[in-house]
């Protein structure tokens, strides 16, 4: 199955944990293994979207720190819900399964393209390039 494919659905299921207030790592990780066998998508998580949301659930503090340091005066909870979402597992990518950054940035902005605002993929492209700029700095040291 297509990677973007599975990067919209690992967004789905975060998107709806977020609405739901399901931020925890048991609760992210309990409603994904209900999406991997009952999803409202026509294609169901698979292998590669799982291991995204299960990325930034098991590292969610880190990645929504880097997220923070790279999107300057924009908190999170500032953000509206698809492009917070999209910036998590983005940033999961890039800093827990060390997806290479352009593959992660242009795929996260063709989303953000689709299912957000205009303003949203430049914003989305910024923030994870200057989280892949961190990552990069911290690795090399």
């Amino acid at each position: 199955m297509a990677r973007t494919t599975q990067r919209r659905r690992a967004l789905d299921v975060l998107f709806e944990a977020d609405e739901k207030d399901l931020l925890s790592a048991d609760l992210l990780i309990e409603l994904l293994e209900e999406r991997q066998l009952v999803s409202t998508a026509q294609v169901p998580i698979g292998d590669f979207g799982s291991q995204i949301v299960r990325a930034y659930a098991g590292d969610m503090l880190n990645v929504d720190t880097l997220i923070e340091a790279a999107s300057e005066d924009w908190a999170l909870d500032r953000m509206n819900t698809v492009d917070r979402s999209i910036l998590r597992l983005g940033a999961a990518e890039l800093s827990v399964l060390l997806t290479k950054r352009a593959a992660v940035v242009t795929e996260w902005a063709d989303i953000a393209r689709e299912l957000s605002t205009d303003r949203s993929v430049g914003f989305v492209m910024g923030v994870l390039n200057k989280v892949a700029d961190i990552r990069e700095r911290e690795t090399q040291n």
